[in-house]
């Protein structure tokens, strides 16, 4: 019996959205699909593979007789769902819980239709994959993966990867080329495996075949060759087979020769075709903040909706399209400008489906509460009520902002006299808070006091919430408060941090009880030379790594004190380069030790990359999908919603809530803001070629990001700033619930919450939680006045469970897969 067997892998690799749109790219699927069957009805023995849950349903949804043509060869072996996601996603930009929920959406779909889930990830085309996959894997059940890029991390194709908790999957890399093949090197394509087999002693192959890109497939010509080659080549057993077959036999193998029979990889598989990592940033800003909003407003309805027993809002369609959107040629940046302007718009759609849905559940827990505020004295308005919800399951303390008209019509006695308009805001109970009153939103008729924006310090219940009243009152003025957040010309400070910028100058200084966070010269920017395309270096060229070529050092320009204190000061710096400006408004809050800055850039180059220069240290760790990873200088890296870099002495936290790509060197910590590449474009490009052809990201741009000591906060505030506080106005009434409380709640911090959901099958609510700390942990949740008993979770792990209400209250179960 032949000792080596060939397990052909014919497959059709398709990019739904890439050098055309998605309507081209899924009725591709139709079309490779119906040429795949046709020549399987030819070729008894041939096999295909094909995941992408979105691609199968739109072959159901639109060619019904071609779906249950697959049904049948499902059923019969011989085509082999893998995938297990709804789109080829990438794998090192989105959050822990969207892959999760890629498996969830997908698994469930395919049991629906084929009765079976797929139990083998597959990565065709992925640009390098995150640290913590092998936990999100082993969580969702899936036992082996396939990818074909970077190359190999271990001396053969199959190995195990294991994740920071020690879960591990087996992965297999093609010893030969890529996932599919051209038309004439199928011969080619068997002599380099049967010679590459001699350099390692696993006896079953994995050899893939098939044209790619825009579907495809094998051909009869592939059909003939391989038969041909089977032939010649008796000592090699040739069968058409699957992944799932493949993984099975390596299984087997290992089963056979022990456990130390495969190499073990710990860690990400990285780096591979670094420039996705921050290009078309304008699409990665919009879908950080759909992706942020969707599993805030989802949380925020799923526990209001277990509280008040209403049916919680499905938003199947909105996580669908999210999942979609996630794909590694739309993330990443690697498509037409065309398909771009769509999946901005269709990322539109998902905020606002997001948005309904925390905002029908904010008026549905208003319903509820105690909502009273002070009425208003004979003839004047009475106060408005403002119900500030905390999305997290710990308790926040900070400060939020709240704007409302003071009455219905403009207050004609203090016109030309807006700064003198008593105000009064209240926490429940009725006792004054503190407030600043700031700028509105609008600059439209000033003279004529209206409506009034103020900051206010707030403690809010996790997973609760408080309401908060504003009034026009006589007399009325705000507490004083110790230690206020003060300003002068040029600089801010709040007894923590001190802010200081001036124009001419190279950068803003930011000091922390007194010493430069980031030295003397302090936060910077510069312009970059960068000529290559949407990829970076498409074989990895060392220059295409290490971007530092100097077009521009930014300069300030204008410096301005917007805001003064007492709760927050506001300093205005314009940073000016090149013919781009960057607006950084620094926010010192009273008491907060971080430095909040919002950033407005206006970007008008070509062939160059903008980067945040912070000089406080080179080697750092990063949050990243399912794990943290430490690294040394190696150039340009992805990161995640915080990045904490180890200093002399000190550690220094940055966070921010649209910024993905990041390098460190010479002892400074570098954020790439935007980059002017060229769309869908793969060579190196100087700035003065093709001038009619669009320079990516021209135009403006907005994002959040805060400085922060390193510590165990780090997290907390990350996520508050992707997802910050909601604030409705609502009527005032009396309600069974009192004008403060909380839902839910979860300890320790360091147990991170993924998601609070619906299930998939309508049967409870679904909680996903990670531990971060590194050790075994027993997780506290409060739910709904109850403790509920979760055991305990091992370090790192993903751990799922369903929450069902019964006749007795609540109870808990724990989920073996990432959902039943």
């Amino acid at each position: 019996m032949p000792r080596l067997t060939f397990h052909l892998i014919p497959n059709a690799h398709l990019d739904p959205v890439w050098l055309w749109d998605w309507r081209e790219g899924l009725n591709e699927g139709i079309i490779t699909v119906r040429t795949i069957l046709d020549l399987m009805d030819e070729h008894k023995d041939l096999t295909f593979i094909r995941g992408e849950a979105a691609i199968y349903q739109h072959i159901e949804r639109h060619d019904p007789k071609t779906f249950r043509r697959i049904a049948r060869h499902v059923k019969s072996g011989r085509w082999d769902v893998v995938g297990g996601t709804m789109i080829q996603p990438d794998t090192n930009l989105p959050m822990t819980e969207t892959f999760s929920r890629h498996f969830a959406r997908a698994q469930n779909y395919f049991i629906s239709r084929f009765g079976k889930p797929a139990r083998v990830a597959w990565a065709a085309d992925s640009f390098g994959h995150s640290a913590g996959l092998p936990e999100i894997l082993a969580d969702a059940g899936i036992h082996g993966f396939a990818f074909t890029r970077p190359a190999m991390p271990a001396n053969k194709p199959a190995f195990w990867w294991e994740g920071p908790g020690g879960s591990r999957v087996m992965g297999y890399h093609p010893a030969v080329a890529w996932y599919g093949c051209e038309r004439e090197e199928m011969i080619s394509r068997l002599d380099q495996n049967l010679a590459a087999a001699g350099n390692y002693d696993i006896n079953n192959v994995g050899v893939f075949l098939g044209l790619g890109n825009h579907g495809g497939g094998p051909t009869r010509r592939h059909l003939q060759e391989i038969a041909q080659w089977a032939r010649a080549h008796p000592q090699v057993r040739v069968i058409y087979s699957g992944l799932h077959k493949l993984f099975e036999a390596l299984s087997k193998e290992v089963k056979a020769n022990g456990d130390d029979f495969l190499p073990t990889h710990r860690g990400e598989m990285n780096f591979v075709l670094r420039g996705c990592y921050s290009a078309v940033a304008k699409y990665k800003f919009i879908y950080r903040k759909a992706e942020a909003l969707l599993s805030s407003a989802e949380r925020t309805d799923a526990i209001i909706s277990a509280a008040t027993k209403s049916q919680p809002a499905d938003l199947g369609e909105a996580w669908d399209g999210l999942l979609f959107n996630s794909f590694h040629d739309i993330l990443p940046g690697s498509s037409i400008e065309r398909a771009f302007d769509e999946q901005i718009e269709w990322m539109g759609g998902v905020i606002h489906r997001g948005q309904e849905a925390e905002v029908a559940a904010l008026n549905r827990l208003a319903m509820q509460v105690d909502t009273r505020v002070p009425a208003g004295k004979g003839d004047n308005p009475s106060a408005v009520a403002l119900l500030v919800w905390n999305p997290h399951p710990q308790e926040f303390r900070g400060h939020v902002e709240l704007e409302a008209s003071l009455d219905y019509r403009p207050i004609w006695a203090y016109r030309g006299r807006d700064n003198e308009v008593p105000l009064e805001v209240r926490r429940p109970g009725g006792k004054p808070l503190p407030f600043q009153v700031v700028r509105t939103e609008h600059s439209a008729m000033t003279e004529l006091p209206w409506r009034k924006r103020v900051v206010v310090p707030v403690v809010l219940p996790p997973l609760g919430w408080s309401v908060v009243s504003m009034q026009y009152k006589q007399g009325a003025a705000p507490p004083a408060v110790k230690s206020p957040a003060t300003a002068r010309d040029g600089a801010i400070d709040n007894g923590i941090y001190r802010v200081t910028a001036a124009a001419g100058g190279k950068g803003i200084r930011i000091a922390r009880r007194g010493k430069d966070v980031l030295g003397k010269v302090g936060l910077t920017a510069i312009t970059v030379e960068d000529p290559w395309g949407s990829w970076g270096g498409m074989a990895e060229e060392p220059e295409s790594l290490d971007l530092s070529h100097l077009r521009h050092e930014w300069k300030v320009s204008e410096v301005q004190t917007l805001e003064t204190g007492p709760q927050r000061a506001t300093l205005w710096v314009r940073l000016t380069g090149g013919n781009s400006r960057l607006d950084l408004s620094f926010a010192l809050y009273r008491g907060r030790d971080a430095v909040d800055v919002f950033a407005r850039v206006f970007w008008d180059e070509r062939s160059a990359r903008l980067k945040l220069v912070m000089p406080v240290g080179d080697r750092a760790e990063f949050d990243v999908p399912g794990a943290t990873v430490t690294r040394p200088p190696a150039g340009e890296v992805p990161g995640g919603r915080w990045v904490r870099v180890k200093g002399k002495g000190s550690t220094f936290g940055f966070a921010s809530d649209a910024l993905y790509n990041f390098d460190c060197r010479d002892g400074a910590f570098r954020a790439t803001v935007v980059r002017a590449s060229r769309y869908a474009n793969d060579v190196k490009t100087a700035p003065s070629e093709e001038p009619w052809r669009p320079a990516v990201d021209s135009g403006e741009l907005k994002f959040r990001f805060l400085l922060t000591p390193g510590n165990a906060q780090l997290p907390a505030l990350a996520r508050q700033l992707e997802e910050p506080p909601a604030a409705l106005h609502v009527p005032s009434k009396p309600g069974p619930l009192k004008a403060t409380g909380s839902f839910a709640s979860l300890a320790p911090s360091t147990m991170k919450l993924l998601s609070l959901k619906p299930a998939e099958n309508g049967q409870g609510l679904i909680l996903r939680l990670q531990e971060t700390s590194g050790k075994s942990t027993t997780p506290q949740l409060n739910w709904l006045g109850r403790k509920l008993d979760l055991g305990s979770i091992e370090a790192f792990k993903i751990a799922t469970w369903r929450l069902m209400a019964g006749s007795f209250g609540w109870k808990v179960d724990r989920s073996d897969t990432i959902e039943r």
